[in-house]
């Protein structure tokens, strides 16, 4: 059986597409619907099923799936093991955090790229509870998150920084220019928070209902740029990590608002199987990020 046709139903389950994957890897729409028959031919299964305009894995294809994320995590060792380290090859998956990936570790997967031009670096953003489980079941080789200090007995978890959390509000908000701030004002006001899950929106919530504090109302955004614009159009105030909004504090478009972070400490900081092989790429970038 050709290996390519792994990397093709991986590319399926993930886009959920033929045309989407002939799109990506360089086929045509007939290749990938042969390569996936030959798969359920050898395997006397069917491996996806059509719904709505998706193709979905079924339950053969999921315990199919299981095999190939490692098949595919050992040839890729394989290779950057035998590589010369001067110019590495294979893939290195990274996963972090939105705020992370736009705003601190893009220099240095740039710096990576530079030393290793042939390296393919997947750079995939989630929410931290999600990355853990990509990071314990294989789906990327290490990751990046601003939470608490993980804990994890199967994780190694390195520390880089504590990052500052900041609440910012509209210009000519009635609490700009308040030298300290009472948690009980936000009972009349809106909140802008990130998606449910996010660790540092966990961590305000829990802080909250500790100090029996509800705000007036909540709107929740993915997007941290639509988030800032939400504050900007005087819609609420937000909490978010200092180097996500330093940009738009100094231009004047939101401004800082007092207050005390320090009873939800939160952490940049990189995670890996404590039973992983560090290739020489992972090593360079860890190396890079805690130096």
């Amino acid at each position: 059986m050709d290996i390519n046709y792994l990397y093709t139903f991986k590319e399926v389950a993930k886009w959920g597409s033929y045309t989407k994957t002939g799109e990506e890897l360089g086929y045509a729409q007939s290749s990938v619907t042969t390569q996936i028959k030959k798969l359920e031919d050898h395997y006397q299964v069917k491996l996806f099923e059509r719904v709505g305009r998706k193709m979905r894995l079924t339950q053969s294809g999921e315990e199919l799936y299981f095999y190939v994320e490692k098949i595919l995590s050992l040839l890729d060792e394989a290779e950057e093991r035998i590589s010369k380290e001067s110019n590495l090859r294979g893939t290195v998956r990274i996963g972090t955090v939105e705020s992370l990936a736009a705003y601190f570790i893009t220099p240095y997967i740039k710096e990576l790229k530079g030393k290793h031009p042939d390296l393919k670096i997947l750079l995939e953003s989630g929410l931290c509870p999600n990355l853990k489980e990509g990071t314990l079941q294989g789906k990327f080789d290490i990751s990046i998150l601003l939470d608490r200090l993980s804990e994890h007995p199967d994780l190694m978890t390195i520390p880089i920084r504590q990052e500052k959390l900041v609440m910012i509000a509209p210009p000519r908000h009635r609490l700009n220019g308040l030298k300290e701030m009472n948690l009980k004002e936000l009972e009349t006001e809106t909140l802008i928070l990130t998606e449910e899950g996010c660790s540092y929106r966990v961590l305000l919530e829990q802080l909250l209902k500790e100090e029996n504090i509800q705000a007036k109302s909540v709107i929740s955004f993915s997007s941290l740029e639509a988030i800032k614009q939400c504050v900007a159009d005087d819609l609420g105030l937000a909490i978010m990590p200092e180097i996500a909004v330093k940009k738009d504090i100094e231009s004047g478009k939101v401004v800082q608002i007092p207050f005390d972070h320090k009873k939800i400490p939160v952490y940049t900081q990189i995670v890996y199987q404590k039973k992983k092989w560090l290739t020489p790429p992972i090593a360079q970038f860890i190396s890079a990020l805690t130096s």
